[in-house]
């Protein structure tokens, strides 16, 4: 649903070039989001090479490792990292939206807005979803999103503090982690 959310706060449609900073499950939802809506490139940004593979994987059309210029049409930011928003506002080509979906640790960040205004960017903000849960569930059941693809690690019920731990310190690797509970 927060992937739809910001899809459609976007404005995504066909005919479109976008890109999703951040390859982390919202990033990766996004990206499903946007190709969903009909969105023809969609290109995913991040650091970590596992994540990357994964965005390939369930669909993108291409994605960058670090900082690239691309004029992007659309741009989700689900990373929430003062770095990922700068590159966002160099990516965006003129008159273009820029969607912040992710939240900075300390809740502020210095952007260069002189260039914001010179491309006369848009932004739109994102907090969570707002009533998407039937378009997220539509998409997901007609295999348009594939949600059990961001998986990567499954744990039993017994491993609750293992899954937790290797969640938290091993970021590079775990994409998603789920805990498998038996009936």
């Amino acid at each position: 649903a927060v992937g739809f959310h910001a899809a459609i706060q976007g404005d995504a449609h066909l005919g479109q070039k976008a890109v999703v900073m951040g390859a982390g499950c919202i990033g990766l939802v996004s990206m499903m989001a946007l190709k969903a809506r009909g969105v023809s490139e969609v290109y995913v940004v991040d650091i970590m090479e596992k994540r990357l593979e994964k965005a390939l994987e369930l669909g993108a059309t291409g994605v960058i490792n670090g900082a690239k210029e691309a004029g992007m049409d659309l741009i989700i930011e689900t990373a929430g990292t003062e770095i990922t928003t700068r590159q966002a506002i160099h990516m965006a080509k003129k008159g273009s939206t820029i969607v912040l979906v992710g939240y900075s640790k300390s809740g502020e960040m210095t952007l260069p807005m002189s260039l914001v205004l010179d491309k006369e960017l848009t932004f739109k903000t994102v907090f969570r979803y707002r009533h998407i849960y039937p378009i997220a569930i539509d998409a997901v059941a007609s295999g348009k999103v594939n949600v059990k693809g961001i998986v990567t690690n499954i744990y039993d019920l017994d491993d609750v503090q293992r899954a937790m731990d290797e969640s938290v310190h091993n970021k590079a690797d775990i994409v998603k982690g789920v805990i498998k509970i038996h009936p």
